[in-house]
């Protein structure tokens, strides 16, 4: 088990290929494994490719580079934050709903940039409580 998991969906017009953009943040690097499973469920839109492949990883601070890196990736269509063997699960959440929260001793936080922090539940449980409290809009 990783203590994250993070999922890339491709846009299908740029790339069919996630190895390339997965294998630098794996190369020389104990935090982050590429990791495969069948259990993503593919999108319906033909434009966009769902690989088997994935990231596993072991600390926040290189989960939140990553994160932040490939959200602006050309080739990179979705970004999913959490998966089969992840312990952790993430929430981009906008400041402004950070308020939202009810119980935030529950999360632990991570700023990402001026706008954006991860709030990081501890089970799914807790993640799908966080996303009944923070508005969908607020949810980047």
């Amino acid at each position: 088990m990783a203590e994250f998991n993070l999922h890339v969906r491709l846009d299908a017009t740029v790339t069919e290929d996630v190895i390339p953009i997965l294998e630098p943040y794996a190369e020389d690097n104990e935090e982050v494994e590429i990791a495969e499973t069948e259990a993503i469920e593919p999108v319906p839109d033909p434009d966009v490719i769902t690989p088997s492949e994935f990231l596993e990883i072991d600390c926040v601070e290189k989960f939140a580079e990553i994160y932040v890196d490939l959200k602006g990736h050309e080739a990179v269509a979705e970004l999913s934050l959490w998966g089969p063997t992840a312990d952790r699960f993430a929430l981009p959440v906008a400041h402004y709903a950070l308020q939202q929260i009810a119980d935030p001793k529950l999360y632990e936080f991570h700023a990402l940039d001026g706008q954006t922090t991860l709030v990081i539940a501890e089970s799914q449980t807790e993640l799908n409580q966080l996303r009944q409290e923070v508005p969908a809009t607020a949810q980047n």
